[in-house]
């Protein structure tokens, strides 16, 4: 399993490859840098829970804060800190305003 670090850099790189000419403007990368953050987690989370990517490409498309708030709980219950971590990576995305998620699963969604 890897470690959420791994995670990270993992899924920066595989954003950023599909990202293109948007990955270059500021604002490009803004949402590349909190969709790292919103599929390392849910990466971490579903590697924990012996789930595939297509559960993590499930929950990104659904979009739903209350969802990502509960796996963001999960997650920071654990008692590994690399979980408690990743939860915490997930709840600040959930709580970021409610126009930017479509974008940041967006760019998440492009590395899958």
């Amino acid at each position: 399993m890897d470690r959420l670090d791994q995670l990270i850099a993992r899924s920066e790189r595989e954003i950023e490859a599909h990202a293109g000419r948007l990955g270059r403007s500021e604002t490009g990368k803004y949402f590349i840098a909190e969709a790292t953050k919103l599929l390392a987690g849910l990466r971490f989370w579903s590697q924990e829970n012996y789930r595939s990517d297509h559960v993590v490409r499930e929950v990104l498309e659904a979009g739903d804060v209350t969802v990502l708030n509960a796996i963001a709980g999960e997650l920071m219950a654990m008692s590994n800190l690399d979980g408690q971590f990743a939860g915490r990576l997930l709840a600040t995305i959930a709580g970021r305003p409610s126009e930017e998620l479509p974008a940041i699963t967006d760019y998440a969604l492009r590395a899958l």
